[in-house]
């Protein structure tokens, strides 16, 4: 937990004022809390024995054992029976973590210590990390930076599939504070969640399990935010991991010995278990090197608590708590053992490359499939063929303009596989063409004013894509805010050991996000990101009376009152570098940027000029405006999560935007409405 405000002890001022209540810091030589240190100062007499460095410990605490009736932890140095033999007059422990398995819990209660942990400090930003780590191991979203950073995107091409998160069946092991947060925010994304815990919450919803095993037999996920006690030492043991699957995923936020680590390892790099987010370690801060290879795993040194805000939100609680206790006041948040568990796991399919040969059926209705030589996409070639005559001019040795001149007055539709580019002299070449099928949910490759001239009907890839691509805006927000794609180089790079606390994130909660294009994906971010505390405002062509979300009627003002602008509307004509470099400096120097759209929508020269210079706080890329081609001025900077255009590549997205194309080629040979018409 990064906590350090500063390295140098003689910064750390203790109040010598006699007439204050002595208050004892314990905490490790090289642990300083200085944001803490200097607000208790103001109103208690602190006693540090790494102050006297000439008194040796056990004379510290013998000139002061009578006089010390509390004890500020800071981060999780240990308290054991031994530390309170020597504090025969203490009588308050105050901790500064959501944990406190640091604390000898038997002995304060045999000598009627009070302890107080950080209460709801954290439970806001360690909520809002676990679904990070879980959008990021199911989406790929680190594996996918390194992909592009490493460049091979521009040589490998198309990154594989991550795994769709609405529908998952989320375990959640600990319902307490944090646990429901995580709850809360997972149902936004549509997850089924279920949770064991010590006994059953009559006032939660959610469908609860006795234990763990039975947990992880009917879940997706697991999601491990209990507290660590005897009891839950390994509660994700050999058996559990086993009871979740192959296709399993953990995401650890809780402490490291909740979870037998050498299984988990053994798991992981057998294959065994499908992925894992993982904040705590049993041996911090060394981490398993066998897990810095795996792109199913994404680590992070202990920041799952490190906002500025929970700082400041735990600071003002452990000097509540301390003014209660000396007021004889009840203490805000006094500890009650929680003893609960979580488990998930994901799906993570892969689309299976068998390329199929088109019916020669002549009955059937003709499509032309229009792609490029080098993309292909047998899922959908190969549930078309049952139904369809294909034609495709890249299974023909013909040339080009030759195969076209067969087929001009016998193709009265065509499907477009990826983005491949329909022109108006494509459409000189078919005369009899009356519909367009795209496969995706922008259609700026294709000509549409000759295709209103012509009468030609276009349709793009309607819903499929929005939830998936809504999910991914939220994982790119959280790789910048929260760091999570730098704090997993960090590790992976042994930099923990060696150099110490991760710098602080920012928290979410609370931030003004302003989105460009408020359509089905833009309304989609939004309801996701107002279960995170965002405050929501928009702009699009026009004002939808509809939403509950204050409207912008043009771009730059929308910035000026934003903290972050999400990308996803339509490239057009009048929406290309929408976002101009007025915008970004409207945005301002700590101003995020997500573009989920079309790489044209943002100036990319500007965008990377104002990154470079430290005019903008970041970006989360997952388009560009000459893909594969990404700008390498971007490889370095840690405030910049790219993606090789993958928003909507999961199997689920595949899937509905296979259904979607076949539903629209029958619609229009039996004369009945379109689905997803461009308007």
């Amino acid at each position: 937990m990064a906590f350090n405000g500063g390295s140098n002890e003689d910064e750390i001022l203790i109040n010598d004022d006699n007439d204050l209540p002595s208050i004892l810091i314990h905490r490790n030589p090289a642990f300083n809390f200085l944001p803490l240190t200097n607000l208790l100062k103001n109103h208690f007499r602190l006693l540090d024995p790494h102050q006297s460095p000439d008194l040796p410990l056990h004379s510290f605490y013998s000139r002061h054992a009578h006089s010390v009736r509390a004890l500020v932890i800071f981060g999780l140095c240990p308290v054991t029976e031994d530390t309170l033999r020597h504090l025969p007059s203490l009588k308050l422990v105050v901790g500064s973590s959501a944990g406190i398995d640091h604390v000898d819990l038997s002995a304060c209660r045999f000598r009627g210590i009070a302890v107080t942990d950080a209460g709801k400090s954290f439970a806001e930003d360690v909520a809002d990390f676990a679904v990070a780590l879980l959008l990021d191991v199911l989406r790929q979203v680190s594996a996918a930076d390194r992909y592009v950073r490493s460049g091979l995107w521009h040589s490998l091409g198309e990154y594989p599939l991550g795994s769709k998160i609405g529908g998952k069946r989320v375990g959640i092991v600990g319902l307490g504070r944090i646990g429901l947060e995580v709850a809360q925010r997972l149902s936004a994304f549509g997850c089924r969640v279920s949770y064991t815990s010590r006994k059953q919450k009559p006032s939660m919803l959610f469908p609860y399990f006795s234990n763990v095993c039975e947990l992880a037999t009917e879940s997706d996920i697991l999601i491990v935010c209990c507290s660590l006690t005897t009891e839950t030492h390994h509660i994700v043991s050999k058996d559990v991991m086993k009871a979740l699957g192959k296709k399993g995923v953990i995401i650890n936020v809780g402490r490291g010995g909740l979870v037998d680590e050498q299984e988990l390892v053994h798991f992981l790099t057998q294959g065994e278990l499908g992925g894992a987010g993982l904040d705590v370690f049993e041996n911090e801060p060394d981490v398993p090197k066998e897990l810095y290879g795996l792109d199913n795993v994404v680590l992070s040194p202990h920041n799952a608590v490190t906002t500025q805000a929970s700082i400041e939100s735990l600071s003002l609680l452990v000097l509540e708590n301390l003014k209660a206790f000396f007021s004889d006041k009840p203490l805000l948040s006094p500890f009650l053992r929680a003893h609960l568990r979580l488990f998930f796991r994901r799906k993570n399919n892969r689309v299976k490359a068998t390329m199929a040969a088109s019916t020669n059926d002549q009955h059937l209705p003709p499509i032309l499939i229009h792609r490029t030589p080098s993309v292909s996409f047998p899922p959908l070639t190969n549930l078309l063929k049952n139904h369809f005559l294909l034609i495709d001019p890249h299974e023909s040795p013909l040339p080009l303009h030759t195969f076209y001149s067969r087929h001009a007055h016998s193709v009265r539709a065509l499907v477009i596989l990826e983005l491949a580019q329909v022109t108006e002299d494509t459409l000189r070449h078919l005369p009899s063409l009356e519909l367009i099928v795209a496969s995706s949910t922008g259609t700026d490759h294709v000509d549409l004013s000759t295709c209103r001239l012509r009468g030609i009907a276009v349709t793009n890839a309607g819903s499929a894509y929005t939830d998936d691509v809504a999910d991914f805006t939220v994982a790119l927000l959280f790789g910048i805010l929260r760091r999570v794609s730098a704090a997993d180089s960090y590790v992976r790079s042994g930099l923990w050991p060696t150099g110490g606390e991760y710098p602080l994130g920012s928290k979410i909660g609370g931030k003004r996000v302003g989105i460009v294009g408020l359509g089905k994906i833009g309304f989609e971010v939004a309801k996701r990101l107002s279960a995170f505390g965002c405050r929501i405002s928009y702009t699009s062509r026009k004002e939808k009376q509809s939403k509950p979300f204050p409207y912008f009627s043009n771009v730059f003002d929308l910035a000026s009152e934003s903290d972050i602008l999400v990308v996803c509307c339509t490239l057009t004509t009048e929406t290309h570098h929408i976002i101009s470099k007025d915008v970004m400096k409207a945005l301002g120097k700590k101003g995020v940027i997500i573009n989920v759209g079309r790489g044209d929508l943002v100036d990319e020269q500007e965008l990377v000029h104002l990154l470079s210079e430290g005019e903008l706080g970041g970006a989360g890329l997952d388009v560009f405006e000459n893909e594969p081609d990404v700008p390498k001025e971007l490889y370095n900077l840690d405030n910049v999560v790219l993606s090789p255009h993958c928003a909507v590549s999961t199997q689920g997205s595949i899937d509905s935007m296979i259904q979607i194309v076949l539903a629209n080629l029958k619609a229009f040979f039996s004369d009945k409405p379109l689905l997803s018409p461009v308007s």
